[in-house]
């Protein structure tokens, strides 16, 4: 995953680079840190999701769970297996990779249908984010995308 997004990354970058010498290229970003649980529950509430859903809320409970165990044991100076707490996280886990390219797959839909060609370039801008610099405009859209996943949540008692 690591080495896809680092490629992905290098590809922005060239594009960006590329765009900045041609005049009239439209650039503009998302905040995904704004937006990723949203995303989430819109992508997790489909039809058709409902085992991924539940078996993913599960295993983010248990590593919940495990997490504070392991941040008690440590307040309270008892011994706890650093193996256990690896294991219990989500980070390798498919269901959660499953999900992530569920949610890319949905945001890009979701863009081509509000922005209809507006956009050269959409950037994911998130703490990782690869740009650093750029000499021309970056709009930041993340409210409009924000708004449309608001409106694609259905709404449901939990």
């Amino acid at each position: 995953m690591k080495h896809t997004l680092l490629a992905l990354s290098f590809l922005l970058i060239a594009s960006l680079t590329h765009a900045a010498e041609v005049d009239g290229v439209a650039v503009a970003k998302v905040d995904f840190d704004e937006i990723d649980d949203l995303l989430t529950s819109v992508v997790l509430d489909q039809e058709g999701n409902e085992a991924l859903r539940e078996r993913f809320y599960q295993k983010k409970q248990a590593s919940e769970e495990a997490q504070a165990k392991m941040q008690q044991a440590i307040m309270n100076g008892e011994p706890f297996d650093p193996m256990a707490a690896a294991r219990s996280s989500m980070h390798n886990d498919d269901d959660r990779k499953r999900v992530e390219q569920l949610c890319q797959k949905f945001l890009l839909e979701m863009i081509e249908r509000n922005f209809e060609g507006k956009y050269d370039l959409i950037l994911k801008d998130e703490y990782r984010s690869s740009l650093i610099y750029s000499k021309i405009a970056i709009d930041d859209v993340t409210v409009v995308v924000k708004q449309e996943l608001l409106k694609a949540l259905p709404i449901k008692d939990r």
